[in-house]
Formats: C-alpha cells, sequence, structure tokens
C-alpha cells in the first residue's frame, strides 16, 4: 500500500488533502470543524483517546488543546510573551527561532469552551519526517502537583530523576 496515512509518514510530494477537504486520504470523517487527529504524533495525548489531544488544522497548522489551570494558561502566557509584538527582550527574540510560530487561541464554534494554542506545524517541509518525542528535566509533574500525582508521575518515570531525560516515543522515515 502506497499511501503516506497508512504507512504513518508525511508526505509532501504529493497532496495530502482530497477534494478540497483537509481528510487525510481514506479518512472517513473530520473533527471539528474539518480538523483531524495530528497523523505524524509520536507521544503524548492522542486525539479521540484523550479529552485533550493535538488535531491539524486544514490550514495546516496545530492544534494543542489547553490544558486545565495553572498549565494551559500558563502555557498560552508564555507564547503570548515570546511572540508579542511589543517586546524588545533579545532572549525572548532569539527564542522565537527555536519554537513553532504562534497564531493565538483558536476555538470550534460547536465547543467554544475548548481552546487550542494554534502552532506551525514545524514538520509540514519535511517529505519523511523523523520525529522524536522527548521529556527533557528530572521531573515530569508541576511543582504545585499534589503528593498523589508526584508519586504516580515518579512511579510512571523511574529513570528521569537520575538521566534527567525521557525518550517518550519516535519514528524514523527512510527515503527509498
Amino acid at each position: 500500500m502506497d499511501s503516506s496515512v497508512s504507512l504513518g509518514r508525511l508526505e509532501l510530494a504529493r497532496p495530502l488533502m482530497t477534494r478540497g477537504s483537509c481528510l487525510p486520504e481514506g479518512a472517513q470523517s473530520a473533527h471539528l470543524n474539518g480538523c483531524v487527529p495530528l497523523s505524524h504524533q509520536v507521544a503524548g495525548h492522542k486525539y479521540g483517546v484523550d479529552k485533550v489531544g493535538i488535531l491539524q488544522h486544514p490550514d495546516g497548522t496545530v492544534l494543542k488543546q489547553l490544558q486545565p489551570p495553572p498549565r494551559g494558561p500558563r502555557e498560552m502566557q508564555f507564547y503570548s510573551n515570546v511572540y508579542a509584538d511589543d517586546h524588545c527582550d533579545p532572549c525572548l527574540i532569539d527564542l522565537q527561532a527555536h519554537l513553532p510560530k504562534y497564531h493565538g487561541t483558536w476555538s470550534s464554534p460547536d465547543t467554544p469552551a475548548d481552546r487550542y494554542l494554534k502552532l506551525d506545524d514545524v514538520t509540514r517541509r519535511f517529505q519523511k519526517p523523523c520525529i522524536m518525542d522527548v521529556k527533557i528535566g528530572q521531573r515530569s509533574y508541576d511543582p504545585f502537583a499534589s503528593q498523589e500525582k508526584r508519586e504516580q508521575q515518579i512511579r510512571k518515570y523511574p529513570l528521569m530523576e537520575d538521566i534527567g531525560f525521557l525518550v517518550l516515543g519516535m519514528r524514523v522515515c527512510f527515503l527509498l
């Protein structure tokens, strides 16, 4: 089978969308106003499995659902600060080169309470991107997390405190 969707790789040499819709080839239906689950996600919360998830917008951007407070608003504020038009902090300007471009937030008219960060898809220009999801740091929990959440995360990632990172998932696509 030659379909890039069925092989789980992103092919830019031919369009991913069919007949003007944002549906990947062979997909049955779109979610949230034409958005579909991100096809090249290798780890994390997946749309349709978890409440939160990552979607591909018809315009090619990525939609990352905001998490409940305080994490979601804090992440949104981070991107807003880094991409604010009126800042002149050279560190923030340098940081922009290492982040996906932030396009504000997005909500579906059908579910306006669900808000998403709208970000560039940094893999879009690649025909067969190799993708790795890495947690960096010695802790995977929020500093304000409950003791129960801390213990659960420590059990889930026991080596993280020792080695300081964790590979959650990866995909390597070879050129043939």
